[in-house]
């Protein structure tokens, strides 16, 4: 919302910063460029430049959605694996002898499976209680969130914090070490990759809008002081240019001949 409002003063600033362009700018196809980049740029009649911006913009809206499709199906995969692999039973009783009392949520059942601590935790480490939440109950001074109250931060914590790798099926103790946690931690990293993408891509669209209100202001003040078509078509030009010499990135580049 904050980067919206700061969009909405841009046709203003540029503007205001040119004395006497105000009473004779027609700032309509300003406001179709801040609308949808290329817009203003069609209004004028500049339909192939647009169609670079509507191209840019479309990549930019296909992109976002097909990353954040990706990071929550890989999300979704992550927590399977946990689920299959990290297990709160395994992990609370390499610290305690009995279900602790703030763990009673959990199934007695699955707390018998792993009541045998079997040397995996040193005595020397248990659980600190001595942090109680507003409803009375007690928690761990690394902070344990059960996945029933806080599966975020549940997910987030097992492959995080060396303090959880009790609980992974594969740890032991002489080794201290589990594979299913790295594989893990990968997992989350390819699932933040996806989200962090697509938060980039809508970045890059309103970069897009800033370039095409800047393109057709610059238009508008060309066409004002009474430049040709062919004057306008070589003094403004944006395209797309490799970086370097045989790779296959691209940057886009805004020049001006005048």
């Amino acid at each position: 919302m904050r980067m919206g409002r700061s969009l909405l003063l841009i046709p203003l600033l540029l503007i205001t910063a040119f004395p006497g362009v105000a009473a004779a700018l027609d700032t309509k196809p300003l406001l179709y460029s801040l609308v949808l980049p290329g817009l203003g740029e069609w209004s004028l009649g500049y339909k192939g430049r647009a169609a670079a911006h509507f191209a840019v913009e479309a990549g930019c809206w296909a992109g976002n959605f097909y990353y954040r499709g990706q990071g929550f199906d890989l999300r979704a995969e992550y927590e399977d694996y946990a689920d299959a692999h990290w297990h709160p039973a395994r992990w609370a009783a390499a610290f305690s002898e009995e279900q602790p009392e703030w763990m009673d949520w959990l199934d007695e059942g699955e707390w018998d499976l792993y009541n045998d601590n079997g040397g995996l935790q040193p005595t020397a480490v248990e659980f600190d209680e001595s942090h109680t939440s507003p409803d009375g109950d007690q928690y761990l001074e690394s902070h344990y969130a059960p996945h029933h109250e806080d599966p975020q931060h549940y997910y987030e914590n097992l492959g995080k914090y060396d303090w959880y790798r009790w609980g992974w099926d594969d740890y032991g103790s002489d080794t201290d070490r589990s594979e299913h946690r790295y594989v893990y931690l990968d997992m989350r990293n390819d699932s933040n990759a996806a989200f962090k993408r697509a938060h980039n891509l809508i970045s890059f669209m309103v970069v897009a809008r800033v370039v095409s209100l800047v393109d057709t202001f610059i238009l508008l003040r060309l066409i004002e002081n009474g430049a040709t078509r062919a004057e306008l078509d070589s003094a403004w030009r944006l395209d797309f240019q490799p970086r370097d010499p045989g790779e296959a990135s691209f940057r886009l580049a805004l020049t001006r001949r005048f």
